[in-house]
């Protein structure tokens, strides 16, 4: 179980999401079960529009940060990464 920053891409169109968690695995899982269902939240309808489009395998999830197991923490570094990669999916 690993705690941090990850990072979800489309491989088609380059667009990005940027979330934490503090189990990164099943997080990403979850990640897929909720763009599945649309259920991902009403501000991300892009990404689960192109999700459902595109499919699971349009798409690529890796780990930026490896962080403590702190949720103000992540959130930080999160924020972080955002100002620094401006991911389309998290506008």
């Amino acid at each position: 179980m690993k705690s941090g920053v990850y990072i979800m891409t489309n491989k088609i169109n380059g667009c990005r999401y940027i979330g934490y968690s503090t189990d990164i695995g099943s997080r990403f899982e979850a990640n897929k079960r909720e763009l599945q269902r649309g259920s991902f939240g009403n501000k991300h309808q892009q990404f689960i529009d192109d999700y459902q489009q595109l499919g699971e395998e349009a798409f690529i999830s890796g780990i930026i940060e490896v962080t403590a197991d702190e949720p103000s923490l992540m959130n930080q570094r999160a924020e972080k990464w955002k100002q620094i990669i401006q991911p389309e999916y998290n506008q």
